[in-house]
């Protein structure tokens, strides 16, 4: 069959990009032949290609003349058509990613190329997305509740500490490791003062930071 009467579809849904039809190309000048028969159906007295355009196309182009066909005889509706084309587009298999490695690694570099397969395809692993999500860090919160007077004065020196303004609501975030630390030291306070309030105990942390700043501030800085 002469493949420049065949009738190339209007209409064609698959593509092929510019890249892939030069290598189709390439490789039926380096066969001399097509290797893979279209698939043809006669309207009146044409016949029009269902499915191997792009083939068709390269082998004209690689100076293939002629090719065999196969052509459906019986009568076709335009749905029927229609459903042979699109059938032949979309009903395919996948590869298995083992045994496509292994028969691409049989090939030297001359069939590699030919096979339209690069070294990149197996060098891409699945990325799990789970690892890279970055989820809420979880917080526990503890409460302290003091006498006004207290909170004032408690308040003051936690400003201090920070060197900030104060404000009317304060939220201080810090690690587990962090309140152990806190934790050691307000048991440390409570024995080395006598207390077995908590709250008492808080405050004289606060004084004992409190007279170490002071201490430790340069003269005129106060």
């Amino acid at each position: 069959m002469k493949l420049s009467e065949l009738r190339l579809l209007e209409k064609n849904a698959r593509y092929m990009r510019g890249d892939q039809f030069a290598r189709l190309v390439e490789n039926l000048r380096r066969d001399g032949c097509l290797t893979s028969a279209p698939l043809v159906h006669r309207v009146g007295e044409q016949l029009e290609v269902i499915s191997g355009n792009h083939r068709v196309s390269a082998a004209i182009k690689a100076g293939i003349a002629e090719a065999d066909v196969i052509e459906v005889i019986s009568p076709l509706t335009r749905e029927q058509f229609v459903g042979l084309q699109l059938s032949h587009n979309a009903v395919t298999g996948q590869d298995d990613p083992a045994i496509l490695r292994s028969l691409y690694d049989e090939l030297d570099f001359a069939w590699k190329e030919y096979s339209g397969l690069t070294d990149d395809a197996f060098d891409i692993d699945e990325l799990d997305t789970s690892v890279l999500r970055v989820d809420k860090p979880f917080y526990q919160e503890l409460t302290f509740s003091f006498l006004p007077g207290d909170a004032e004065m408690v308040a003051g020196w936690l400003d201090k500490i920070a060197g900030s303004k104060k404000a009317e609501k304060r939220r201080m975030v810090g690690c587990y490791a962090d309140f152990d630390i806190f934790f050691a030291g307000l048991l440390a306070v409570k024995a080395a003062k006598g207390v077995r309030n908590t709250a008492v105990a808080l405050r004289l942390m606060a004084e004992l930071a409190g007279e170490a700043l002071t201490k430790a501030e340069p003269p005129g800085t106060a």
